[in-house]
């Protein structure tokens, strides 16, 4: 006999436990490995083309950058680009300018006709005339990229190629 209804609930049974059962967590970790081995490999190819975009755009930049300022500066600048540590060097003989900067290491250059020239030179006038040459870029995978300096607009066309396939 209930004396008091304060307080009581009906019993309908054992209330659910709360919480992951170790087998539970064991089959999400393996899917989410399986995940991770797919995905990783395109990750890491994508990151490899990204630095050689990247290096590609900057030796770009710094010859579009020398024959700016040496068509304002009415001055010789010179751009090397040595294999020795891959090292690409701007260099302003009247203005005293030097920068200089690595390629990054996996990153290997090679000038079209010429490639086994240690280093590679391009003079560009106060006239901003410059001599026509191509320069690719190459990563362990394979990608390729092509810098064409033109004769005509003295700007450098970056172009990017895939070998093999």
């Amino acid at each position: 006999m209930q004396t008091s209804i304060a307080g009581s609930r009906p019993h309908r049974g054992a209330r659910p436990e709360t919480g992951v059962t170790l087998l539970e967590l064991l089959v999400v970790l393996t899917i989410l490995s399986l995940l991770v081995s797919l995905v990783a490999p395109r990750v890491g190819r994508s990151v490899e083309s990204w630095k050689l975009r990247s290096a590609a755009e900057r030796v770009a930049q710094t010859l579009s950058y020398a024959r700016t300022r040496a068509l304002y500066e009415q001055r010789y600048y010179l751009v090397e680009i040595r294999s020795e540590g891959n090292q690409v060097r701007l260099v302003g003989p009247a203005s005293g300018l030097v920068r200089e900067y690595a390629l990054p290491s996996d990153i290997r250059w090679e000038e079209e006709g010429n490639p086994a020239s240690p280093s590679m030179r391009l003079v560009f006038s106060p006239s901003g005339a410059v001599e026509e040459r191509t320069l690719w870029l190459r990563n362990r995978q394979g990608d390729k990229v092509k810098i064409h300096l033109s004769f005509l607009l003295g700007s450098p066309g970056i172009e990017i190629t895939r070998q093999g396939s």
